[in-house]
This record gives C-alpha cells, sequence and structure tokens, in this order.
C-alpha cells in the first residue's frame, strides 16, 4: 500500500546517468514525494553535478537543491528509511539484485534499471522476493515505453501492415566511458553491450514477436572485456525473423542511433534516431505515410506507468518482472552462441514463460 494520503515517498539508490534522470522527474512528480537519495560520491549527494555526463541531458553542469532530501552513502540506510515507500534502483548492474531483494524484504516497492540482473539466477532471486513480500517490482525496459517503439506495436497488433515477416533492430553506440569509475567497460559489472545496449532489442524483439524457437549469433570482445558487438537472428516456426545489431565498439565521432524496420505483407514502418521523431509507414504509395509521435521519452512514460500502477494499487501488466528474465536469458543465449559458433535451440520452458 502506498502511504500519505495517496502520495508516496522515493529513495534514489545512485545518482548515476539514470538516478540523475530520475531524480528530476521524481522530483516534479505531484503524487511523489522524493525523501533520499543515496550515493557513495559526496559531492553527488550534495547535489553538484558539474562535472557528470551522460548521453543525454539529466541535470548536468548544474548545482541542485537538495533541501529536505535525506542523504547516504549506503544502500541499506536508505533502504530503512520509513518515509521511502519506492526504492530506485539505478546502480551498476552487479548491484541490481542485492539491493532489490534487501528493499523487498524491508516492504519497498521497487523499480529497478536495466537489465534487471546479470544471471537468470538473480532475476529469479528478485522475482522470488517480490512475490514473498507482496510488493511491485518493475525493471525500466524503456523501450517497451518509447513513443516509436508504442507505435510499431499498435500498428502490427491492429494488422495494419498485415502479417510480420522480418523484423531489423539496430543499436549503435560509442563506448560508453563517461560513467562513474568507468563501471560500464566493466562488464563483470555492466554485462558488457550485450546485457547492457543490446538488451533493449532483445527485449522489444520478444514483445513484439514473442519469444524465438532458435537463436543465431555472431559477435565480438570490446572495450569492456565482455561481448560488446552482436549481430542475431531469430527464428520463429511459422518462418517470421529477426535480426538484431547492437554494439559499443565504434569510433568517434561516431553518433548514437537507434533504430527499426518491421516488414509485413502489406506494408513497411522504418525509424531511425538520426533521421527524426516521426515514423515512416510505406505501403505502396509515391512517398511514405509519416506518424508523428509524443515527445516524452520512453524514461518519462515507463515512470508514468509506474507510478500509475501503484497509486491504482494495480500490478505491472505491461512490462512484468518476468517478461525482463526472458530478456536477460535470451541475451545470454546469445552470449552462448556466439562462444558455440553455432545456432542454439531456445528452451520450451523459456518459451512458453513468454
Amino acid at each position: 500500500m502506498i502511504s500519505g494520503e495517496g502520495r508516496f515517498g522515493v529513495g534514489i539508490c545512485g545518482l548515476g546517468f539514470m538516478g540523475r534522470t530520475e531524480f528530476v522527474y521524481w522530483r516534479q512528480h505531484p503524487q511523489a514525494r522524493l525523501v533520499a537519495v543515496c550515493d557513495q560520491e559526496p559531492r553527488r549527494r550534495a547535489g553538484d553535478w558539474a562535472d557528470e555526463v551522460g548521453n543525454v541531458d539529466a541535470g548536468e553542469g548544474q548545482r541542485v537543491d537538495m533541501a529536505g532530501i535525506s542523504s547516504y552513502a549506503d544502500p541499506d540506510e536508505l533502504i530503512k528509511d520509513k518515509a521511502v515507500d519506492v526504492v530506485a534502483v539505478t546502480l551498476p548492474t552487479s548491484l541490481h539484485v542485492d539491493v532489490t531483494v534487501r528493499a523487498l524484504r524491508a516492504g519497498k516497492h521497487v523499480f529497478c534499471e536495466k537489465p534487471m540482473a546479470l544471471t537468470v539466477g538473480g532475476c529469479d532471486r528478485m522475482i522470488r522476493a517480490a512475490e514473498k513480500a507482496g510488493r511491485t517490482l518493475m525493471v525500466g525496459q524503456c523501450i517497451r515505453f518509447w513513443p516509436q517503439y508504442e507505435v510499431v506495436k499498435r500498428i502490427v497488433e491492429g494488422g495494419e501492415i498485415g502479417a510480420v515477416r522480418c523484423v531489423s533492430l539496430r543499436r549503435l553506440s560509442l563506448p560508453p566511458d563517461w560513467s562513474h569509475d568507468n563501471w560500464l567497460m566493466d562488464a563483470s559489472r555492466s554485462g558488457g553491450g550485450l546485457l547492457d545496449l543490446h538488451v533493449h532489442d532483445v527485449d522489444f524483439a520478444h514483445y513484439l514477436l514473442g519469444v524465438p524457437e532458435q537463436i543465431d549469433a555472431r559477435g565480438s570482445r570490446g572495450p569492456s572485456g565482455g561481448i560488446d558487438h552482436v549481430v542475431s537472428t531469430y527464428g520463429y516456426p511459422d518462418g517470421r525473423y529477426a535480426v538484431l545489431e547492437g554494439g559499443w565498439t565504434f569510433h568517434a565521432p561516431w553518433p548514437f542511433e537507434m533504430a527499426f524496420t518491421v516488414q509485413g505483407q502489406t506494408g513497411t514502418l522504418d525509424w531511425s534516431s538520426a533521421r527524426g521523431p516521426d515514423v515512416l509507414h510505406y505501403a505502396g504509395g509515391d512517398e511514405p505515410r509519416r506518424i508523428p509521435v509524443s515527445d516524452r521519452n520512453g524514461w518519462l512514460r515507463e515512470l508514468d506507468y509506474f507510478a500509475a500502477r501503484l497509486l491504482a494499487d494495480e500490478p505491472v501488466a505491461r512490462c512484468t518482472p518476468r517478461s525482463s528474465r526472458t530478456s536477460v536469458a535470451l541475451a545470454l543465449l546469445e552470449r552462448r552462441s556466439i562462444e558455440r559458433g553455432r545456432p542454439l535451440g531456445v528452451p520450451a520452458g523459456l518459451r512458453e514463460a513468454g
């Protein structure tokens, strides 16, 4: 239950890029109170973000007023804070499981950044803790809420381009060498480009098409020491397939790009972040139809959704912990396919779990 007459208190564990993004959001939410932050850096806890960087603006280059917000260096101290109803886990991925489990056991709801965990076993620990505590757990697979991808989901499910034949998903970047202590460039903490970046498209592929029957992946190690570039093909028993490319091995001044192409029997949808916000719908005319989208990004939209579920005392349905577990499991199957140099069948249990 949410305390405080319909308002809930939020504590943020980790003031890196996503922590700062959530800080700005929760501080402005009319039915939330940002009551606590936790970070090992005193400067960050004090609101000095002048030297912080990220891949979009999240309050960098400024000083932030921390008046009225409790400050902790240890996540356990934030979790013990009775004013905290919701813990936002925006820490390095290697810390997600332990902090999330401790927060759930303490009776807190949790919004955890993606990827859910570095292992399937870690995902299972989080799910069991949420079920036992009777608290809400949601993982920030934000692409399900990104406006352009919402358009694709709606059009495909509405049958506007006929049966889907092929989906191409791309997410390409420079190495993210801006994280604190360079943790993203340490695969033991981040999972490398495969789990930190590519998992977005892994998640959307099975959200749109379902869990594949077979995965065939090729990839290479990069600056994180893990798989930092991957090209994979997902095969489905009805002949559909998806081709996913992701990685952060590209050289400066390579611009970040996320993009998709969805081919149906009667039309094609195409979008690239490098081209502009509109999704293009090709259906045989002289010009594609431009589909305008919301200017509210997926990070904000997923938090809107999470907050609405809490306030309505309803379970998370659009991005369940079990579906986030599936995304981790599929990404790890890609890694195994790369290591073995051959296609792999997807276990029936994973296909049934969805």
